[in-house]
């Protein structure tokens, strides 16, 4: 028997050591990881750390996210997946807490995941919260049954790059909260992909983080310089160090 070939991965996250045996290829999802701190989840997805907490679960609230790692909290991809979708229809609506909380939790019973919104399209019908299936439309949760949901939703969802099985493999932050507002027009500057740079935000085709374009602008760099040096257009460099620089409402 071929011996099983394991990986010491070493995470500094909010102070916390964090080690972990990392299993071969084979034997591990890099999408499950735990590897974000609940700082740079509220930072990459503009939403307040408050918000990600009632979500992540509570004394009083069972979690609509699956959390690897409490102590310390880290969060894995499929985690920030999981709460940008959340947050997407609580702000596109206004839909209640206690509908999407009372949906969600049905979707985890019945659905064999751990993460089913980031497992499967998302789709309602009247004011439930659905998984897409085949034929399925995507009804208004608040207008009576309108078909105005899809439009509306659409262009957050699409954010969430899937493959053919659905399962979310890159997400595309919004790099400020004014994108947010006219998602349509939104730049898909930056990515967050769970193979590419150890999953920290990135320039899209490319391994240059934010953290380091912004580190290197704090040092002293203009952006016309790091366009050069990067070869990239400045408002793209803009819009990257924008996510490091902008922070969640509270």
């Amino acid at each position: 028997m071929q011996a099983r070939q394991e990986n010491v991965v070493n995470l500094n996250r909010g102070g916390f050591r964090y080690n972990f045996a990392a299993m071969s290829t084979a034997s591990f999802d890099p999408l499950e990881i735990p590897n974000y701190t609940i700082e740079e989840a509220s930072r990459y997805l503009l939403v307040p750390e408050s918000t990600l907490r009632y979500w992540m679960g509570s004394e009083n609230n069972t979690p609509l996210t699956t959390i690897y790692s409490r102590r310390p909290l880290l969060l894995s991809f499929k985690n920030l997946v999981e709460l940008y979708v959340l947050e997407s229809l609580k702000e596109i609506h206004d839909i209640g807490l206690p509908l999407i909380r009372k949906s969600v939790q049905e979707l985890r019973i019945e659905k064999p995941s751990k993460y089913p919104l980031a497992d499967y399209q998302l789709a309602t019908r009247g004011r439930k919260i659905y998984l897409e299936g085949d034929g399925d439309e995507l009804i208004n949760l608040t207008a009576r049954g309108q078909h105005a949901f899809r439009p509306i939703l659409n262009p957050f969802l699409k954010r969430v790059e899937r493959d053919q099985e659905g399962i979310a493999r890159r997400l595309f932050p919004f790099t400020s909260r004014r994108h947010q507002q006219n998602p349509d027009q939104a730049p898909r500057v930056v990515v967050i992909d769970p193979r590419v740079a150890f999953g920290m935000p990135v320039l899209v085709n490319s391994r240059i983080s934010t953290a380091f374009l912004m580190s290197r602008k704090n040092g002293g760099a203009t952006i016309s310089k790091l366009a050069k040096d990067y070869g990239r257009s400045e408002l793209e460099i803009e819009e990257a160090i924008s996510l490091e620089e902008t922070k969640a409402a509270a």
